[in-house]
């Protein structure tokens, strides 16, 4: 499979991050409590989140656009359009730990896992660009049902 294919197939996957983020038919994420409730290891510094900045361009930003607003290349082609990632009334009330479970794990079949093409500190850098993106302060108190 060529470069282009992998970052095509990779940001289709990762634009469906909209379904995690939004609840797929009303479903929450079973996140076990301990990554619910924990903190995110991986300080905000400004190498992590350029690091965070290359994992969303690699594997997101093709559906959620460089910008995180949902209009990427690949938008308009999904049954649902991409989730503005860089509005905090989405990504304000997850806990850190919601969204590292969510890229991690996936939400198959709409979003696959993304925890063997991106290491565990990837995906909390990725969780700390999505905070600063957003402008949103981690939430330490879980939704009711978590």
């Amino acid at each position: 499979m060529n470069r282009c294919s992998q970052r095509t197939i990779l940001g289709a996957a990762c634009a469906v991050l909209l379904f995690a983020f939004t609840r797929v038919s009303g479903e929450d994420i079973k996140v076990p409590p301990d990554i619910l409730k924990g903190k995110n290891p991986v300080p905000t510094t400004p190498e992590v989140l350029a690091k965070g900045k290359v994992a969303f361009k690699d594997n997101c930003a093709q559906c959620h656009g460089d910008t995180g607003k949902g209009n990427g290349p690949m938008a308009g082609m999904l049954k649902e359009p991409p989730a503005d990632l860089s509005d905090p009334a989405i990504v304000g009330p997850l806990t850190d730990g919601e969204m590292f479970w969510s890229i991690t794990k996936g939400r198959p079949p709409v979003m696959p896992a993304f925890e063997s093409k991106l290491t565990n500190q990837d995906r909390w850098s990725l969780v700390n660009f999505l905070r600063d993106l957003s402008k949103t302060k981690p939430n330490t108190r879980p939704r009711k049902g978590q």
